[in-house]
């Protein structure tokens, strides 16, 4: 018999009860706790869930949620000890057993990740500049910079459904800052970082999509999840080609919810890296001279040594002592690559048109 807090499980039997009462689960949430249970706090992979629970079938990760939110009920007051690691999995905490103590390998999750793209792609000015989160967040967000640990912020004006979600999103170990009011969070002096919005449509002053609107306005492209208690088909249209991530409607499902942050979360990763990497490319970029500006304008317009050569004025020698430069400044392997890279930054053949005296 496994105690879980008020909850106590028999794996032999199948049985779940909560304070001595017996509760319902189905057989794919009791063996989706089985697996738990045999990971000890280990992180256990949506993968591995899903082979363990159907073995033999091609199943979409949305029935695995469903079931999480399902065995989550069941375990009533011991629910919170599931715990959800955005995009990679979960994990069962007994009690006792702190989350960075339960899997220490697991910290930083995906933000590891990135941390090791990033530095292999060279960007360690930008980690060197990566401060420390907030010494209210959560220890495992703690562990990673604070603009590459994710956040996930909540308008609501109900101080019910802030609390709510709030909980919800701590239990998954996901740092959340909650506001009342679109004003309050526009008033936030907010650091450029990994986010994404929790959004009510109807708020007691505006709505969402004008506080969308006014972000839009302001350049700040954090992913947005939309909520209402009385959603339409042509509202949920409307939000979405406005580029919110999700369109929920209330009451949803937790796991619905969590799922939603994930790809949103990914999506600001995803963002993330290629705003750093584009950073990268014009720090490269605006290292060269204006010899080598004419050269690199030269060559994306497809001329070869002889021409570029020509177009300056120079010998053809002097011009591949010029290519030769651009490409290491701008760590370009090959002229596809160097192409890329100022497609990247918005440099076209016209980016200097005039020629050094």
């Amino acid at each position: 018999m496994i105690r879980i807090a008020n909850v106590t499980i028999s794996l032999a039997r199948r049985e779940i009860h909560d304070n001595g009462t017996p509760v319902k689960v189905g057989s794919r949430a009791f063996d989706i706790l089985e697996r738990l249970l045999q990971a000890r706090g280990e992180l256990v992979s949506k993968d591995q869930l899903l082979a363990h629970v159907w073995p033999a079938a091609v199943v979409e990760e949305n029935n695995l949620q469903v079931h999480i939110s399902a065995l989550r009920k069941a375990l009533g007051s011991a629910s919170a000890c599931i715990r959800t690691v955005p995009g990679r999995g979960y994990r069962l905490v007994m009690d006792g057993q702190e989350p960075d103590e339960a899997a220490p390998a697991e910290r930083g999750g995906r933000d590891s990740l990135l941390l090791a793209l990033l530095e292999r792609l060279g960007f360690n000015d930008l980690l060197a500049d990566a401060t420390p989160a907030a010494s209210s967040l959560p220890t495992t967000v703690q562990s990673a910079p604070g603009n590459l640990a994710p956040i996930v912020y909540v308008v609501d004006d109900e101080a019910s459904v802030r609390d709510a979600l709030a909980r919800l999103l701590r239990s998954a170990d996901i740092a959340v800052q909650t506001f009342a009011s679109a004003d309050a969070f526009l008033a936030e002096p907010f650091a450029q970082r990994l986010a994404c919005l929790v959004l009510d449509v109807n708020l007691q002053a505006g709505t969402g999509f004008d506080l969308q609107n006014e972000l839009k306005r302001r350049g700040c492209e954090v992913p947005i999840i939309f909520m209402t208690g009385y959603g339409t088909i042509p509202m949920s249209v409307k939000a979405i080609k406005a580029g919110a991530q999700e369109f929920l409607t209330k009451p949803f499902d937790e796991g619905e919810l969590l799922a939603a942050i994930d790809k949103a979360l990914a999506w600001a990763r995803q963002r993330y890296a290629a705003q750093a990497q584009a950073r990268e490319v014009r720090s490269r970029y605006q290292s060269l001279t204006p010899r080598e500006r004419q050269v690199l304008a030269l060559l994306l317009e497809g001329k070869v040594n002889k021409q570029v050569a020509q177009a300056l004025g120079t010998q053809e020698v002097t011009a591949k002592v010029h290519k030769k430069h651009v490409m290491a400044k701008m760590k370009a392997a090959t002229l596809i690559d160097l192409v890329r890279q100022c497609e990247q930054i918005g440099v076209g053949p016209e980016a200097v048109s005039a020629r050094p005296d």
